[in-house]
């Protein structure tokens, strides 16, 4: 990977991780480009692939600010572009989980496609109920190659991602995410306490870590007026 992408990651995934605090200013690029042993020509391609995605701007006076994501007074857009998961999206409230399923198997062929991996390597299955402050939110059905990391209840009823983190030093810094709505069938109507036949917005989702591999294929359901979510389209000098 070329060294002004894997400074993007690093700097990505502490703005995600909240080192980097949305409306306050970054390190200059001296600072940055010092910190990273590099020349200011590199760091500002680095930047420049950030500002593009709308995670920092420029101000004139101020330097580069980190761009809030999330402005929704309720707290309740939620970003589809960025590589983040609930518990970060919902940092400020109470997330716990139900686990419903978890266990090991050898991979269909959507997942092999989608994961990019072997019949023969095996996979977590996953199926877990996020809940936000005590109420239902999503249902979640994650399939990831055991290779990942060694994984347990105790951690599915956390954050995975903050998992393999910390322990990994594995981040998603992509996701591919397919959005659509459909019907809530009797297993996913019994797991968010909803009525077969209620609509659901699903969030079909591949994920990637910083090397461009997929990790993780999962699909996560949500309650029809429990959630809203919001893109941002940033025009660049390209386009």
């Amino acid at each position: 990977m070329y060294r002004y992408k894997e400074i993007y990651s690093d700097i990505k995934r502490d703005i995600l991780r909240n080192h980097y605090r949305a409306g306050m200013a970054m390190p200059t690029q001296e600072a940055l480009a010092h910190k990273y042993k590099v020349s200011r020509l590199t760091l500002r391609k680095s930047l420049q692939l950030l500002s593009d995605e709308g995670l920092i701007y420029s101000q004139q006076g101020s330097g580069t600010i980190v761009r809030s994501q999330i402005a929704n007074n309720n707290g309740e857009l939620l970003p589809l572009d960025l590589p983040i998961g609930t518990t970060y999206t919902h940092r400020d409230q109470k997330i716990t989980s139900k686990i419903l399923l978890f266990s090991a198997r050898l991979p269909d062929e959507t997942e092999q496609k989608n994961l990019r991996i072997a019949a023969n390597e095996p996979v977590y299955e996953i199926k877990r109920v996020r809940f936000r402050n005590g109420k239902h939110y999503s249902f979640e059905h994650t399939i990831m190659p055991t290779r990942i990391a060694p994984l347990d209840k105790k951690i599915l009823a956390g954050s995975i991602y903050d998992y393999l983190g910390i322990k990994k030093n594995l981040f998603m810094t992509d996701a591919r995410r397919v959005v659509y709505a459909q019907a809530a069938n009797e297993e996913s109507s019994q797991a968010l306490a909803v009525t077969v036949g209620t609509p659901v917005l699903v969030i079909e989702q591949i994920a990637y870590d910083q090397k461009g591999d997929a990790f993780e294929y999962s699909t996560s359901q949500f309650i029809e007026d429990h959630s809203k979510f919001v893109i941002d389209v940033h025009r660049s000098e390209y386009w």
